[in-house]
């Protein structure tokens, strides 16, 4: 439990009085009172010391509560994570004491013989932890701390090793930022090994392993299952048998240029048609060519840069300048679902998260794309993806006909849904819980999304007093003969089923 509202449901959701509960994070002077009333009434909860004003305060509480606490130190290391996030460790990291703090808060709890009470040692090397030495190292130093606490009289009995296990996003099991270089058995055997050698060498026999291991445990139970309502696409321009005999140099280049194209001239070919289709834009803005010698000068352009795109992918070293090419051709398939709400991720620090369309499977996708949400912020977009060796520009997906297309993105189970937001006002998705029981799927819950009237409501709009408003604005229309009653009533109909639908776009 890491706050308030955490930790007054997790007290109700433990029935037995053998499950622990450690209480990370900061915590007032309210906060630390429920942990002793709660151990009091026999809830093994150990609230762990971030800063020494909360050792106090707990030792405060227990005397005028008459319990005994147990408590917890989380410990600044000097090991370091690996990874996105690790500046959250280190001896600059936001919680926990400093080693010397450690041996204080020893000292003043034996002041008052609650020595014995100092029952945890925990560590924290950040999320997501890439590279196994990284968590190595801190764990051999962690073991030593914990060993040598024993030594001075505190009554250790939980090494709490923190969170940190990865998730391989992209299936590479490197140390790349989406990845990770070992397994979860790996992980499990160093941590148990290396503790229980450390420890058994400082002649303390019996230790207790905690792991707060969320991204692990929760990553893999959440997906996002997605409709593509449309495409856009940048090399569906033809060719015309022959230019106008009116068109501009600069035209009859990118022709000639085109029409010429060969694998032994691709680069030449290409910065000449650069600089050409630049001049015709030179033009345009002075006023000396005109809108539709403009377009044409663009549709040849595009043109180019397929037949390019095609030669490039053929060979095998391709020039620096061409290697843009691909994304830049793209295709943007418009996805029905908001990135901020669903993946704030893959929008917020660029995690790579696996996306694969889940039907059509025994078709080759022959289309290369990037992703556009539903949002009007242009932020709103996924344009890298997984790959075994890189991070690629674009997904393959199969043609869009029109009939129904869905994607699916997956391992979202880690803070997507709790981090997401109202931007747009597009609200929570339809959910489905499915279990797997004996090999049979069964949908146990179906859980409608938020309607319009609902998330209005989260921003203080009143979806009573807007329909108010919005039947003035009909009664004067009616009164002024701009519309009539029918057509009044198909309104106002429409936009009160409106209020209670959902706040993403549905087929009528």
């Amino acid at each position: 439990a890491g706050s308030k509202p955490e930790l007054l449901a997790v007290l109700a959701l433990t029935n037995g009085l053998d499950t622990p509960i450690i209480c990370n994070g900061f915590k007032d002077d309210e906060f630390i009172r429920m942990t002793m009333l709660a151990r009091k009434i026999g809830k093994q909860i150990i609230p762990v010391v971030e800063k020494f004003t909360e050792l106090e305060t707990i030792c405060r509480h227990a005397e005028e509560l008459q319990v005994r606490p147990a408590i917890g130190v989380r410990v600044k290391l000097a090991a370091r994570g690996a990874g996105r996030w690790r500046s959250s460790a280190g001896y600059r990291s936001k919680f926990g004491l400093t080693l010397t703090e450690v041996l204080e808060a020893v000292e003043y709890l034996k002041q008052r013989d609650m020595a014995d009470c100092l029952q945890l040692v925990h560590f924290h090397l950040g999320s997501q932890i890439t590279n196994i030495r990284s968590i190595k190292n801190a764990l051999t130093e962690a073991a030593r701390v914990y060993a040598e606490l024993h030594r001075i009289g505190a009554g250790v009995r939980f090494l709490d090793v923190g969170g940190g296990l990865g998730i391989d996003y992209d299936g590479s099991q490197t140390d790349f930022e989406s990845s990770v270089n070992y397994t979860l058995q790996v992980f499990a055997t160093y941590v148990v090994s290396r503790a229980k050698s450390i420890c058994g060498e400082a002649g303390v026999r019996r230790q207790t392993i905690v792991s707060e291991s969320g991204r692990a445990v929760v990553a893999y139970h959440s997906l996002l299952v997605f409709d593509v309502l449309g495409v856009s696409h940048f090399d569906r321009y033809e060719v015309p048998p022959e230019v106008p005999a009116d068109a501009p140099q600069q035209i009859n280049d990118l022709f000639g240029i085109y029409r010429d194209l060969k694998k032994k001239n691709i680069l030449e070919s290409y910065h000449d048609a650069v600089q050409a289709v630049d001049e015709t834009l030179n033009m345009f803005n002075l006023g000396a060519l005109d809108i539709e010698m403009r377009a044409l000068s663009e549709r040849l352009f595009w043109a180019l840069c397929s037949k390019l795109l095609k030669i490039v992918r053929e060979m095998d070293y391709v020039p620096e300048e061409l290697q843009g090419l691909e994304a830049l051709l793209s295709d943007t398939y418009f996805c029905n679902f908001s990135i901020f709400q669903s993946m704030p991720d893959s929008w917020a620090i660029k995690q790579l998260f696996p996306i694969m369309p889940i039907h059509r499977l025994n078709e080759m996708p022959s289309r290369r794309a990037v992703l556009g949400d539903i949002t009007c912020d242009s932020d709103g977009k996924i344009d890298q993806f997984i790959d075994l060796r890189d991070v690629r520009n674009t997904l393959q997906l199969h043609p869009f006909n029109g009939e129904p297309y869905y994607l699916g993105a997956f391992l979202l189970g880690a803070y997507q849904e709790i981090l997401g937001d109202l931007h747009n006002l597009f609200g929570d998705t339809n959910a489905v819980h499915v279990s797997l029981d004996d090999g049979e799927v069964n949908v146990d819950t179906v859980i409608k999304g938020d309607t319009v009237r609902e998330v209005l409501a989260y921003v203080q709009y009143s979806a009573d007093e807007l329909t108010a408003r919005l039947r003035k604005d009909v009664e004067r229309a009616v009164r002024a003969g701009k519309i009539s009653l029918t057509e009044s009533r198909q309104l106002l109909r429409f936009y009160e089923s409106g209020m209670e639908g959902y706040t993403y776009l549905e087929e009528p």
